[in-house]
Order: C-alpha cells, then structure tokens, then sequence
C-alpha cells in the first residue's frame, strides 16, 4: 500500500481552533510505551554514533513500524504503509514494543541485551490484549518497513573532500578537524513523505560580495566569533545549549507535551510519526540544498583571500562553536527543529512550558514558554556559535515550516 493524502481532519480542525489530537476519544491505553520507545530508538542510535541524518531516519522508521501495528489493531486512520489487522483480540501496547524492538534489534544488532530487557518490561505492562496477538502484528509492521526503507539510498555513505582549488564562496573542510563533509548521498535519498529531496529547494545564498552578504558576514563576525565582546552570557549558552544534535530536541519535546497532555496510545503513536517524518524529510531535504549550492562556512569567508583561497592558516577568525562538517547553506539545525515542532504546534498548541534539557556538559536545562521559542533560540544559537549566517537559518526555518505543511497534509491522519 502506498503513502495514501489524507482527506480533510486536519484542516478542519485547525480552522475550527481546535487541535487535532482532541479527536480521540480517551478510550486507548496512555501513550506510555509509545514515549519510552522512542527514548530508546535515540538512545540507540547515539550509542551507536550515528549523526542527526542517521538518526533521524532510524527514528522514523520506529515512528512508522509502532503506528502502523497500532493502527492494524486500533483502527486510528489511514495506514503509512502497513495494514493487516489480527485475528481476533490483540493487545496494541504489545504491538506498538515489539515493532519498536524490532526495528532497533535489526539495525543494532549489538545492542540485544538492552533491547530485549525494555521490550520484557514493555510487555509486563501490556494489559489491553492477548500479547502473542500483539506482538506478532508488531513484527510484521516492523519487517514491511525495514524492507520498504532497505534500498532508499541511505547507504552506502558518501564523503565530499571539497575542491581541489577552491574559490570564491564554495565550500571546503574547516577547522578544527578538516574532515571531509558528510553524507552527500543524503539529499538523494527517497523520502518519506516529500516528492523528492529538491521538492522545496530554497532560492540560492546571497553572493559573496553583494551588500547582504556583506551585512550577515559582518553579524556572524561579530557576535560569533570566540572572542567576541558583544555576545552576551545567555547568548553563549543558547549556543552552547543546541549545539546538541537537532533530533534529541525535537523528540524530547515530543516525550515531554506528550506526558504533559496524557496522549493516549492512539494520540502519541500518530504524533510521534509525523513529528519524526517531517523532521527525517527535512534532513533530506536540507541536505539537497546543502550539497547542490555548496556555500562556503563563516569561518572560510572571514579567513579567505582575495581568491577565496585560505593561506592564513585561519588564525584571523575562528567561531565559538565548532563548524560542523557540511556546507553552511541552509542551517541543519534550524530547519530540522522548525520541521518538528510546527507539527507538534498543530497537536499541542504553541504555548507550553517546557524544560528541555541537553548533552552539552555542564549547561543546565532551559525553560521555553512556547514551541516558538525554542525554535527562535535554536535558530540564533547558530549565529551566536559562529557557524551559521543569518540567511542560512532564515532559509532553512522556512524550509522547515514548508515541510511540516507537507506533512500534516499528505500524512496519516486520525479519522475518529
């Protein structure tokens, strides 16, 4: 069965002003085992060193194989890909753990032991069913999407060395490690929602020399560089703060208004799978843009020569933050959070608190008042870090909203 639009909920309810997830009745287990496998999925994926677009995939592919084996039992709306029901009575707790665990035990084989331990307590907690039922429709969503995403272009990883003899506004290794970029297969890959990777491809940078090129250079230097003076102390810790890979914010989000709304199985199953589809998408997609307009970092621009060559051994400037390993344009960061939290804002609303919380040492947590912020915080941690123009993250935010559009309009939605 193939991706299918949805029909019309979404939109309806959204002009009604009222959020989609009030749809449900309250009739379906919490979400509990929904959040804690998701938990698991990113942990899994760190142990096993895997970037945000690595990890953004895995996490959708978890996202996909739990909705669609809760959908088979509790019927919530149009499938991803995935729809037989069971025979008979089936517990969906159990369903929603053992596709979670399958898809994690296929990828990371290694990590059984653990797997295995979280699916046991899982299942201790599965009361809504027969369990055998459960976790053989969870098994079967799981391999139907690990096979549907096995060729998707994801592998093999393909590295970008850079010019040989780079000019002016074209990209190449930066400091400190000079390795080469990092997946330049990724734009190409399939998507999972989107048409392809250049669907929503934004307009290229300004040119190097032009006055707005010369005016987001001049910010970038000033505020993000290691010595700046301007930069204030909260600045330096929104920088510090989310330089954390962009999915771990985006999910922690998700867990946290989950918990805080008593999403019930059927909401969080639904919510956890667009919100990880748009952000898995808007890598794709901010990957394409990346590699097709190949735009020179700050830390190049402001240590270049008259040819664009760099010859001072980039001892004139050097940001806050270390670049990371991919070309500036569009800001990674910044259109994979705006992807995944304009689609919680049509679930839970814009304005929650929320104290999210980071793997940079010795940053405390932050409160945000609103999804909004913390979208508008990450985006500026960017360019307070010195890695990031101000039209990278402006281009990539709008990218990220385009995306989640998408998203709530071509994906699974609930009909109840």
């Amino acid at each position: 069965m193939k991706h299918t639009a949805v029909l019309t909920i979404i939109t309806a309810l959204s002009i009604a002003n009222i959020h989609p997830i009030q749809a449900f009745a309250k009739k379906a287990p919490p979400g509990d085992v929904v959040i804690q496998w998701n938990q698991a999925t990113l942990k899994a994926a760190k142990i096993a060193k895997q970037n945000t677009n690595e990890a953004s995939r895995t996490v959708a592919i978890e996202a996909i194989a739990v909705y669609d084996a809760v959908n088979s039992i509790a019927h919530i709306g149009k499938p991803y890909h995935y729809f037989v029901p069971p025979t008979g009575a089936a517990s969906a707790v159990a369903a929603a753990a053992q596709a979670a665990h399958d898809v994690l035990l296929s990828y990371f084989p290694t990590q059984k032991t653990q797997l295995d331990s979280i699916l046991t307590v899982s299942l201790q907690g599965a009361t809504d069913g027969p369990v055998d039922n459960g976790q053989k429709v969870g098994a079967a969503a799981a391999a139907d999407i690990i096979a549907l995403r096995t060729n998707d272009g994801a592998a093999p990883n393909f590295t970008y060395p850079g010019p040989a003899k780079p000019g002016i506004g074209e990209y190449r290794p930066t400091p400190s490690g000079f390795l080469p970029g990092i997946n330049q297969q990724w734009g190409k890959i399939k998507p999972f929602l989107l048409t392809s990777g250049d669907q929503f491809r934004p307009v290229a940078p300004p040119a190097p020399g032009t006055a707005d090129f010369k005016k987001a250079l001049a910010e970038v230097a000033e505020i993000g560089s290691a010595k700046s003076t301007t930069r204030t102390e909260e600045q330096t810790h929104i920088a510090q703060f989310y330089k954390q890979d962009a999915e771990l914010t985006v999910n922690e989000a998700a867990r946290i208004l989950a918990k805080q709304h008593g999403s019930t199985l059927e909401e969080s199953a639904l919510v956890f799978l667009l919100t990880d589809l748009a952000e898995a998408d808007a890598r794709i997609a901010l990957f394409d843009a990346k590699y097709n307009f190949l735009f020179w970092r700050p830390v190049t621009a402001l240590n270049a020569d008259a040819d664009g060559g760099v010859t001072n051994n980039y001892v004139t400037w050097l940001p806050l933050l270390t670049t990371p390993p991919h070309p500036s344009y569009p800001c990674g960061h910044c259109g994979t959070v705006a992807a995944g939290f304009e689609v919680l804002k049509k679930f839970y609303g814009d304005k929650n608190k929320i104290e999210l919380h980071t793997t940079t040492p010795g940053e405390p947590s932050r409160v945000i008042e609103s999804l909004t912020k913390g979208e508008q915080e990450n985006d500026l941690s960017r360019l307070y870090g010195g890695i990031h123009y101000r039209f990278d993250i402006d281009a990539a935010q709008q990218l990220g909203v385009k995306i989640a559009a998408y998203v709530l309009a071509n994906g699974p939605e609930a009909t109840k």
